[in-house]
C-alpha cells in the first residue's frame, strides 16, 4: 500500500508531456465513503412517503438496505433503475433539491479528508480536475462544488418538458462508459489519456484504469487490489471516514457521558448555592479537560501568549465543528461567555449545560438585538470575555464564511480588544454532520489582539480579518496536506 504522503510528492514532481494533464476521480468509495445512490434513495423514499406513496417508499428502503452490503454490480444497477423509476413525473427541480438534501444529511460527512488533500495536490500541480462517476449529476454536483471541481462526467436521467420520465439514458457512465466520457474530456482539453491520472475503487473501473498512463487504486475491492498488485499500480487506503473503529465509538460515548455528568454536577452545584460565576468556570474547565481528553484531542497552539494578554476581550473563532466548544473550553478555561444560536437552548443536556455557563442566546431571525447587546456589554463590564463565531454558521469543509459585524461593533462600543483564534482542523475530529469522534491533533493559531482603538471602520476591519483567516488557513492547509491525510 502506497502512503498518501509519498503519492502527493509524486503528483507534485511528476513530469508533464504536452500541453496539459487531467486527473480523473471516481466518486463512490474514492472521494466519499460508501455510495451516494444510497443517500439519494433514502431522500427519494422520504419524498415518496410524504406524497402518500408508502408502499413504493418501503420497497425502495428495502433495496437500500440490501444494497449496503452488496457494493457495485447488478444490484447497484437495479437500485439506479428503481430510484429513476421512483422519480418519474417529478420536476427536475425536485431532484436537485433531493440531491442537496442527500449531500447535507449524509454525503457531506462522508467526504474523505485524504481525498480533499489529493484533489488540492492535483490543483496545485496545474492539472484539470474531472469527476467521472456512474452517479447522476444530482449526486455529483454538490461534491464537485465543495471540492471546486467544474467538470463532471456522470450517468444521465431522461428529462422531458422539465420532468423525469423514469428512464436512464444509455450508456451509463460505468465501465466502458467511463472510458468514453474520459476520451471526450481528453479531446476537449487536448490532453492524452496516456498522460492522465485516474483514481478508482472497483474492478468496474478497470477499462479506464487500463487506458490512462497513471492509474491509482483507491480503497480497492479485492479483485482490483489483486490486479493493481500484478500491474504494480499505486494503491491508496483512506480511513478518515466510513465505518468507525471501536475506539471511536468508545470515545464518542465517553464524551457524551462526560457532558451529562458535567451538566448534572453543575446543576447540583447551582442548587446548593455555589456562586454562578464560579460554577460556570468549573463546568468550562471540566468540559475542556475531561471532554477533550476522552475525545483524544491534542492541541498544538501557536501564539499561546495572546490568549490572556488582554482580558476582558472578545474572542472570535472560525466555526468548523460541534467540537469547537471542547477545544475553546480547553484553551480559555474560565471567565468566558459564549454567544450561541437560540435553537441550541432546546437541545437535550447541551441546552442545560449552555444555560449553566451563562451562554447568551441569539435569535437570528430577530431584527432588534438590543437585549443581546445589553447582555454582552454587561458581561464585558463584569470582567468576563465573550466568545463569538463571526461566521454564524459552519461550512462542510471548514472554508471561511462571510464574517458578520457584531463582534467588531461590540468591541468598539465596549472598548475591549478582539483576539482572533484560528482553528485549523477541528473538522477532522468531527466533520459537519458527523456522529463519531476521531482522535486528532488540533492545530490552533492565536493572532495578536486587535485593540478597540485600532478598529476604525467596522466594515473594513471585519473584511480585513476575514481575509487574514482565509490566507492563514489556505497556507497552513497546503503545508499540512500529508498531515491531514494521516490524521
Amino acid at each position: 500500500m502506497t502512503s498518501l504522503e509519498s503519492h502527493l510528492q509524486t503528483v507534485a514532481n511528476s513530469p508533464r508531456h504536452g500541453s496539459g494533464r487531467i486527473a480523473f476521480f471516481d466518486l463512490d468509495r474514492t472521494l466519499i465513503a460508501g455510495y451516494s445512490i444510497l443517500a439519494l434513495a433514502v431522500e427519494t423514499a422520504r419524498h415518496g412517503a410524504a406524497r402518500g406513496k408508502l408502499r413504493e417508499a418501503a420497497g425502495l428502503l428495502r433495496d437500500v438496505a440490501r444494497q449496503k452490503g452488496a457494493g457495485k454490480g447488478p444490484q447497484y444497477h437495479q437500485l439506479v433503475k428503481r430510484v429513476a423509476g421512483a422519480l418519474a413525473g417529478l420536476p427536475e427541480s425536485t431532484l436537485q433539491e433531493l440531491g442537496e438534501r442527500a449531500w447535507n444529511n449524509s454525503v457531506a460527512r462522508s467526504l474523505y479528508r485524504e481525498a480533499i488533500s489529493l484533489v488540492e495536490a492535483h490543483r496545485a500541480a496545474g492539472d484539470q480536475l474531472v469527476i467521472v462517476s456512474a452517479a447522476s449529476r444530482y449526486q455529483v454536483e454538490p461534491v464537485a462544488r465543495a471540492l471546486g471541481i467544474s467538470e463532471i462526467c456522470c450517468t444521465r436521467l431522461e428529462v422531458q418538458d422539465g420532468r423525469f420520465t423514469g428512464q436512464v439514458i444509455a450508456p451509463l457512465c460505468y465501465g466502458e462508459g467511463k472510458t468514453m466520457a474520459a476520451r471526450r474530456m481528453a479531446r476537449k482539453y487536448r490532453c492524452a489519456l496516456a498522460d492522465s491520472w485516474f483514481y478508482g475503487d472497483s474492478s468496474a473501473d478497470l477499462p479506464l484504469l487500463q487506458k490512462v498512463g497513471r492509474p491509482v487504486a483507491v480503497n480497492p475491492s479485492e479483485k482490483l487490489a489483486l490486479h493493481a498488485r500484478n500491474r504494480q499500480w499505486p494503491q491508496l487506503q483512506f480511513d478518515s471516514r466510513g465505518m468507525p473503529q471501536l475506539e471511536n465509538i468508545a470515545r464518542t460515548l465517553l464524551v457524551a457521558e462526560s457532558m451529562i455528568a458535567t451538566t448534572a454536577f453543575g446543576a447540583v452545584s447551582r442548587r446548593i448555592g455555589v456562586n454562578a460565576k464560579c460554577n460556570a468556570n468549573r463546568i468550562t474547565r471540566l468540559l475542556g479537560d475531561i471532554g477533550s481528553g476522552f475525545a483524544g484531542l491534542d492541541v498544538e497552539i501557536e501564539g499561546h501568549d495572546n490568549l490572556r494578554r488582554d482580558r476582558p476581550c472578545i474572542y472570535v473563532f472560525n466555526h468548523q465543528s460541534l467540537l469547537d466548544s471542547l477545544v475553546l473550553a480547553h484553551l480559555l478555561r474560565e471567565d468566558v461567555v459564549a454567544l450561541c444560536k437560540k435553537e441550541m437552548a432546546d437541545k437535550p443536556v447541551l441546552g442545560q449545560m449552555l444555560r449553566l455557563v451563562d451562554t447568551i442566546f441569539v435569535d437570528r431571525r430577530e431584527t432588534d438585538q438590543a437585549e443581546v447587546l445589553r447582555q454582552c456589554l454587561q458581561t464585558l463590564a463584569s470582567g468576563r470575555s465573550l466568545v463569538i463565531a463571526p461566521e454564524g454558521t459552519r461550512s462542510t469543509l471548514g472554508d471561511i464564511q462571510p464574517f458578520k459585524h457584531g463582534a467588531f461593533l461590540l468591541a468598539k462600543r465596549a472598548g475591549v480588544p478582539i483576539v482572533p483564534i484560528v482553528l485549523h482542523n477541528v473538522k477532522d475530529a468531527l466533520p459537519k454532520g458527523g456522529l463519531m469522534l476521531r482522535p486528532t491533533t488540533i492545530r490552533v493559531t492565536v493572532m495578536a489582539p486587535i485593540a478597540a482603538g485600532e478598529i476604525g471602520s467596522i466594515r473594513a476591519c471585519c473584511r480585513e480579518l476575514e481575509e487574514r483567516y482565509c490566507q492563514l488557513l489556505g497556507a497552513s492547509d497546503q503545508a499540512a496536506l500529508p498531515y491531514i491525510a494521516t490524521a
